[in-house]
């Protein structure tokens, strides 16, 4: 008896649980589907020649973080100098690769080794190298201990010129305007606007030539064609949505864009999150709400980043363990921002969005199919039962 009314009220509660996830995703997607429309045409109408020529566009740091990234990183840092944008600095920290990354750079855009003392406004481990280049002037390498991508992006941030910096991967690759298009919600209102996430698209099996991405193709690898399904979700429809919704919870760390003044006053990323930029963005919204600041973070669907995602079940699960520690991490960090009005829609809606259904997700449906296997020899007794 007791086994059936527990049954029961599982049973329930999964049919609740699963409903209510489904109309979450439902409204988001809804609501990216008119905003992706917007975007799109206003894609061939936005004037983004004036921008490129503009005197007034303020600078951007492209801080690179790189650990072993020997296979890419030339055509990386390749797609970073032949950028659409006035005015901009390419920063590769090379972070204690054990690799030939930093000998690869020196050999393609000949490296001089030259000296200055960095201002420490984030903490990171020590800088063993300063390079610049005579061919490339907007370009920086800075050669430091391993410490992760945190430390690396905090030693790109005490190094950074301009305003504004994105955030890179050391095998990523830009599109030609996308400097140009994730600029544009700052450009317009750089007085409020403080971050701005790019799309993410997959390259594995594409065709690079000049470090750009010259002919698209598909993967036959069936885990890759099942990330580019999911990144196709979570970013064109899952960020857009929280974008419009003001509660954008995370932007990819292969390319996000942020106010370098704010970052620094931030102290920069914290070295010890696994998910060092779901971290970030979160402390932003905490720390713009707690200062009660109007600002926004964007999220914008065409400035396109080109990746490599992982092509072995091995190397897919070394990832999603990693994200999941992350989500765990930054949820008990920034506890006292879920389901508190303080902190707007964030706190009410997304940081909720993502503790019941992106971390609760898993264990329900863990217990889910323990419940399924434990259940066929009640289902087949019953089945002999009623014979």
């Amino acid at each position: 008896m007791i086994w059936n009314n527990s049954r029961i009220i599982f049973e329930a509660f999964v049919i609740l649980y699963f409903l209510v996830i489904n109309s979450m995703y439902t409204m988001v997607f809804l609501v990216s589907f008119f905003e992706v429309r917007i975007q799109n045409r206003r894609a061939f109408i936005d004037d983004y020649e004036h921008l490129n020529n503009s005197k007034l566009a303020p600078g951007v740091s492209l801080i690179v973080s790189a650990y072993n990234e020997r296979v890419l990183i030339k055509d990386s840092v390749r797609s970073y100098l032949n950028l659409q944008y006035p005015r901009f600095e390419i920063i590769v920290v090379n972070d204690g690769s054990t690799d030939d990354t930093l000998e690869i750079l020196a050999k393609e855009f000949g490296l001089i080794k030259t000296f200055k003392r960095l201002r420490t406004h984030a903490r990171c481990k020590p800088v063993k190298g300063y390079y610049v280049t005579e061919r490339d002037s907007n370009l920086i390498v800075i050669d430091k201990q391993n410490g992760g991508k945190a430390d690396a992006l905090n030693a790109g941030i005490n190094a950074a010129h301009y305003p504004y910096f994105a955030s890179l991967d050391g095998d990523a690759i830009l599109q030609g305007d996308a400097l140009l298009r994730i600029m544009k919600p700052i450009y317009e209102n750089p007085n409020k606007v403080v971050g701005v996430g790019g799309i993410i698209r997959v390259m594995n099996d594409c065709d690079l030539e000049d470090g750009q991405v010259k002919e698209i193709r598909m993967s036959r690898n069936p885990l890759v064609i099942f990330q580019i399904l999911e990144y196709i979700r979570a970013f064109t429809a899952g960020r857009t949505g929280f974008s419009l919704l003001k509660s954008l919870p995370i932007a990819s760390g292969a390319f996000s864009l942020y106010n370098t003044t704010m970052a620094r006053e931030m102290g920069g990323y914290d070295p010890n999150a696994i998910g060092e930029d779901f971290e970030f963005i979160t402390r932003v919204h905490r720390t713009m709400r707690e200062k009660k600041r109007d600002y926004e973070v964007k999220f914008r669907a065409y400035p396109i980043c080109w990746t490599e995602v992982p092509s072995t079940i091995k190397a897919l699960a070394k990832q999603r363990n990693r994200w999941h520690r992350g989500l765990t991490g930054v949820l008990q960090k920034h506890e006292k921002m879920l389901f508190n009005p303080r902190y707007g829609s964030i706190g009410l809606f997304s940081l909720p969005f993502f503790f019941l259904f992106e971390f609760m997700g898993p264990i329900v449906e863990g217990i889910g199919y323990i419940y399924i296997l434990t259940s066929v020899p009640s289902l087949k007794g019953s089945k002999r039962c009623n014979a």
